[in-house]
């Protein structure tokens, strides 16, 4: 019998026009670092992975995303996680919530950063994932809800 775990993560982001009232809607799936996986095999020899997720990083930066990569190519914001929970068996939901006044700008990239490290400082903490994502002029009209959800199952 050949088993093989996975474990996949997707964003949801819910852009809502507060004027208009209209929503649009993206499901991207991303890359998890090769950082958070080995801190996830380090449970194996009962070391504590300390990936909590804390922030949602947005940035402008445009290069190609990596197993390697550890920050954002150029962050320019970040937001605390709301709250977080285990949906159903290995599924586990994280939601941001980015205001109407911030972020106003051209979007490229978001990532996620955990662990003890993770401050509202820019490039901190662990990065467990990034995916390119444009938002040509995010405005002051915009409320968007990102939702992380990351999904551990049996091959």
């Amino acid at each position: 019998m050949i088993s093989k775990l996975g474990w996949s993560g997707k964003f949801k982001i819910k852009i809502k026009n507060v004027l208009s009232g209209k929503i649009e809607e993206d499901i991207v799936n991303n890359r998890i670092t090769d950082i958070a996986l080995d801190k996830i095999i380090n449970l194996l020899d009962n070391i504590d992975p300390d990936l909590d997720i804390k922030y949602l990083a947005i940035g402008t930066g445009t290069s190609p995303v990596n197993n390697f990569d550890t920050q954002l190519d150029n962050e320019i914001f970040r937001t605390q996680a709301q709250n977080s929970e285990n949906i159903s068996t290995g599924e586990f939901e994280t939601k941001f919530t980015v205001l109407e006044s911030e972020a106003v700008a051209t979007w490229e990239e978001i990532g996620i950063f955990c662990g003890n490290g993770a401050t509202s400082t820019a490039n901190t903490g662990t990065m467990l994932s990034r995916i390119l994502y444009n938002r040509d002029d995010k405005t002051n009209l915009e409320l968007i809800d990102i939702t992380r959800v990351d999904k551990i199952e049996r091959g």
